[in-house]
């Protein structure tokens, strides 16, 4: 089959669709709603210039520009799918081309920050209600979705997933004497909240607790993280690693025996995913998001959204007393990973989807 995948031209997880779809012999595009870089499929540019800026900066009103330059694509194209990522960016400018066999797919903050605005409100109730398909990532994407009066038979609630091969270590450094070995790969914006993180660090310093903390990407926030770590003596203990390739994300995982995620809202995070993949234990906020994939005191430690202090107590607890349980636990964590977060097994739930909505036409 043909199919157009739509989103803004950086958007981070787009590639994999790319990817698994080309390699199954689909005849796959992208079309860009923002600068994009090569994708490996033939980008067509919706957006205004010609080149890839990696500075370039998007907002709404240039999408609804782009969107319909994007109909103007399309209409070329005729592809059989059209799949809109990000339903603020690619799920809107799918509504302005109104294409019957389209599928969107909700990432997270595009629901979770705009449900709460009346104009975007109404405005997902249009984009998702003329979908064909609806993905959500995540079980709390999946309720709020519902609470907009989409009807359930519309909905799809899986993630991408992640090669489990890729991060899949045998992790060796659960044992005492324990160092905490912690990483963060979150982008430096608003919503990932390093500031908490951060704090937290400065408590476990005073308390004379060794630590190590690598902090993987950039972001907005970036050089204000870096100034507080100056200002506050945590130089010796902090690592900066700016933007990092996800393929070779393992080999920082490889350093490190903990995740963290301050994360004030989340789809199911593929992060999150990955490290666990890659044997680390996660300490992460007590969101719905994380709810629906970990257990508290189980096969995870949950601190309060924006409490520091709460979080360097569980990260004490964590190297004092929680330490025995972590082998098990990193195994059946990794168990969990293959059983939800499987790409291949995701991407043929994906593509029977696609099938299903060009059936009728058929």
């Amino acid at each position: 089959m043909k199919i157009c995948f739509l989103s803004a031209g950086t958007f981070t997880h787009i590639q994999p669709y790319i990817d698994y779809f080309k390699e199954k012999g689909h005849e796959v595009h992208f079309i860009a709603l923002s600068p994009s870089p090569e994708r490996n499929v033939p980008v067509h540019n919706a957006w205004e210039g010609k080149e890839y800026d990696v500075r370039a900066k998007s907002n709404k009103y240039k999408y609804i520009k782009a969107a319909f330059r994007a109909r103007k694509i399309i209409k070329v194209l005729q592809p059989d799918i059209i799949h809109a990522h990000y339903v603020t960016s690619g799920g809107l400018a799918a509504y302005i081309i109104h294409h019957p066999h389209t599928i969107v797919t909700a990432h997270g903050s595009d629901i979770n920050a705009s449900v709460k605005s009346p104009v975007w409100r109404f405005l997902l109730k249009r984009i998702l209600g003329r979908a064909a398909a609806i993905n959500v990532v995540s079980r709390e994407l999946y309720d709020k979705v519902l609470q907009l009066g989409i009807p359930a038979h519309k909905l799809h609630n899986f993630n991408v997933g992640i090669n489990y091969e890729t991060f899949f270590q045998h992790h060796a450094s659960h044992a005492a004497p324990y160092t905490l070995k912690m990483v963060c790969n979150r982008r430096f914006e608003p919503v990932y909240d390093h500031m908490t993180i951060l704090k937290a660090l400065v408590l476990l310093k005073q308390k004379n607790v060794p630590f190590e903390m690598h902090f993987v990407g950039g972001g907005s926030l970036k050089e204000a993280a870096e100034k507080f770590v100056q200002e506050n003596g945590l130089d010796k203990y902090v690592t900066f690693y700016g933007q990092v390739q996800n393929s070779a994300q393992p080999g920082v995982f490889e350093k490190c025996n903990t995740y963290i995620s301050s994360s004030l809202s989340d789809g199911t995070s593929l992060s999150l995913l990955e490290a666990m993949a890659a044997g680390l234990f996660p300490v992460v906020t007590d969101i719905v998001a994380n709810k629906a994939v970990l257990e508290h005191n189980r096969s995870a430690l949950f601190f309060p959204v924006c409490d520091s202090g709460n979080l360097a107590e569980q990260l004490i607890y964590l190297r004092s007393e929680f330490l025995g349980r972590l082998p098990i636990i990193i195994s059946e964590n990794q168990q969990f990973v293959v059983r939800e977060g499987n790409r291949p097994a995701n991407m043929q739930k994906l593509e029977k989807i696609y099938n299903e909505i060009i059936k009728p036409a058929k």
